[in-house]
């Protein structure tokens, strides 16, 4: 079971987690809830991103339970919707990244090169990826072994810049706001567990804008948690969704809409 983590400081677990779930999410680990302590609370999160279906859900990131309702937190809201959009696509263009690169992280909606291991057929279409284990042979004498740690050979950069950017981004805005919140990961599917959460108001944000297809995505949504048996969260879970273009049930169903903000465009290398 993976359960929430506690956001106090930088350097603490929560910044080392983060680092640590690039790898350990690819190998896609679906989340559960336990039955909540007594007199506390559970959300089941269920985040369906455009073109919406049954199946599918925004995978891979990470969403926070901020306590005290939309109004108390609204000086916190408003520095997430002033951040500026710095889009995956204009970071590594800016860095000077390949195409096919740019194509591959797109592909897989990947933050970094961790986001998951690169098999040998992408190892010779991505030019950064055929230069880091062309170093990575020389160095161990094996081919195959350089292309499992082909990331030690990228730049720092192009290894994870992106996403380390966006994390000293997401710190400045917990700090600014003297935040105490709470983390979860979803799963592929889009679900996650908040759970043994006292019952009272709490805003459900991404805090930091998800880049979509044609947008960026950011949600803060306000939620009343009741003290609860499990199986209501498991019937009813808070699904939340970044378009209204959905089936009449589908969209029902959804508690909450982001707001949406076109991604800019990337000025000409």
């Amino acid at each position: 079971m993976m359960t929430p983590e506690r956001i106090t400081a930088p350097g603490s677990g929560f910044a080392r987690g983060l680092a640590l779930s690039l790898c350990l999410f690819t190998l896609a680990i679906a989340q559960t809830a336990s039955a909540p302590a007594g007199g506390r609370g559970v959300i089941r999160l269920k985040v369906k991103v455009k073109p919406v279906s049954v199946a599918t859900g925004l995978s891979r990131k990470r969403f926070f339970l901020i306590k005290g309702s939309l109004a108390e937190n609204q000086s916190f809201i408003e520095s997430m919707k002033q951040r500026p959009v710095v889009s995956r696509d204009c970071y590594y263009r800016s860095i000077g990244a390949s195409e096919e690169l740019i194509a591959w992280l797109k592909q897989y909606d990947c933050e970094s090169v961790y986001c998951r291991e690169v098999d040998a057929k992408e190892v010779d279409a991505v030019p950064e990826f055929q230069r880091a284990v062309a170093a990575g042979e020389k160095e161990f004498g094996n081919r195959e072994l350089a292309r499992k740690w082909l990331t030690v050979n990228l730049p720092e950069q192009i290894r994870d810049g992106f996403y380390k950017q966006r994390q000293q981004d997401l710190w400045a805005l917990i700090e600014g706001a003297r935040a105490n919140v709470t983390s979860v990961m979803t799963d592929q599917k889009g679900s996650a567990y908040f759970t043994d959460i006292e019952p009272g108001k709490y805003v459900i944000s991404n805090i930091i804008r998800t880049e979509g297809s044609d947008g960026a995505s950011l949600w803060n949504c306000e939620v009343t948690v009741q003290a609860g048996d499990i199986s209501m969260v498991m019937d009813r879970p808070y699904q939340i969704s970044n378009t209204k273009d959905m089936k009449p049930q589908l969209l029902k169903q959804t508690k909450c809409f982001s707001e949406e903000q076109p991604l800019p465009a990337c000025p000409a290398r």
